[in-house]
């Protein structure tokens, strides 16, 4: 058995080393895409980009062929393609976390303090939920400590700066990181909280006591466990293929938040009165998680979810003042739910900027 187990250490390299040969093949019809010379940047430098490029374009069983290539450069460098950085044990980071800081976040604090302003003139009062950096709170399995405490400190100056500006927000880090050394507060191989992560949040958000919380009992009704491939594992190589390299589904237990009594369901849910909106991005919008249930349980009142997957931050916060659900019936809160990645974007506030220069 052991002389098998050996053996089989083995043949995920050998089966690639023993395909290129006949996919080459293909390559005397696509001189364009023939490899780079030979250096010393073997699977890190012009040799890996030029792996990419010619088996991306010119090798036969296209797909299979990326993820068994992508398979190999995890477990023989360590690495994954552009956009995923490669923690220790399993563990993926988006790269949008090592982007280069901003040398100035006034442009941003300008912005959110006009988007209150706008709120205000309609009787509401926002609320900031900063989502910091995975690489951040999961420092231990990242392996980049420069890296994880620039992320903390651009946390840090963000809380720091609105609250400098009296604009009211909820230290998030803090139960998260917390959380993150007894258990996950993000998945290892996707860009999202879990739900312990998102619950964590909520309950520090009722705490913070700059919401008001009601007075409806509801409990958690848990839903079907369900398998997930993580969003990071794409970067890296195929959801087949993934567990054989050591990147297994994540295993999430969304749940719902449901009033005790028949009773208390006019109470939380009346159609005339709108007490908390969530706007931010898939970390709330996507049920999964289970965010607005969670803030739901903590907060002891509905919580109408006006967050938007795939758009960023500012967008569905846009959408939501243009809309005539905040027009006819404004909420008493705003909680404006908005990862710390996104500041790292330069063109973060090209449509908000492009929206205030119309109006």
């Amino acid at each position: 058995m052991q002389r098998i187990y050996r053996m089989s250490r083995y043949l995920v390299p050998i089966l690639f080393f023993g395909y290129a040969p006949f996919a080459n093949l293909a390559f005397l019809e696509e001189p364009e895409t023939r490899l780079a010379p030979f250096d010393m940047g073997v699977l890190k430098g012009t040799l890996t980009l030029s792996f990419d490029t010619a088996y991306k374009t010119a090798m036969p069983h296209r797909d299979a062929s990326i993820g068994l290539i992508g398979a190999v450069r995890y477990v023989l460098a360590g690495e994954g393609r552009k956009g995923v950085l490669v923690g220790d044990r399993g563990w993926l980071f988006t790269a949008e976390e090592a982007r280069p800081l901003p040398d100035d976040l006034t442009v941003t604090f300008d912005q959110i303090a006009d988007v209150r302003a706008r709120l205000a003139e309609a009787g509401v009062t926002l609320v900031m939920l900063p989502v910091p950096a995975k690489v951040d709170v999961e420092a231990a399995q990242a392996g980049a400590p420069a890296l994880s405490g620039a992320m903390a400190g651009l946390n840090a100056a963000f809380v720091a700066g609105l609250r400098q500006r009296l604009i009211p927000v909820v230290d998030t880090r803090a139960p998260l990181v917390s959380l993150a050394t007894t258990g996950d507060a993000f998945f290892p191989t996707d860009t999202h909280w879990t739900p312990e992560g998102a619950g964590a949040v909520a309950a520090s958000v009722a705490a913070s006591g700059l919401v008001v919380t009601g007075t409806a009992a509801m409990v958690k009704a848990p839903r079907p466990p369900k398998n997930l491939i993580g969003d990071l594992v794409s970067f890296v190589t195929s959801d087949r293929l993934a567990p054989v390299v050591g990147l297994p589904a994540e295993t999430v237990i969304p749940y719902l938040a449901e009033p005790t009594t028949a009773a208390v369901i006019g109470d939380i849910f009346a159609a005339d009165a709108v007490g908390v909106v969530l706007i931010g991005t898939s970390y709330s919008a996507n049920p999964d998680w289970s965010f607005a249930e969670a803030l739901k349980l903590s907060l002891q009142a509905d919580v109408l979810n006006a967050a938007a997957q795939g758009q960023g931050p500012v967008t569905p916060m846009l959408d939501y003042l243009a809309s005539d659900a905040f027009r006819q019936t404004p909420p008493e809160t705003v909680l404006w739910e908005f990862p710390l990645r996104y500041l790292t974007d330069p063109a973060l506030w090209t449509k908000a900027m492009e929206v205030a220069s119309a109006t």
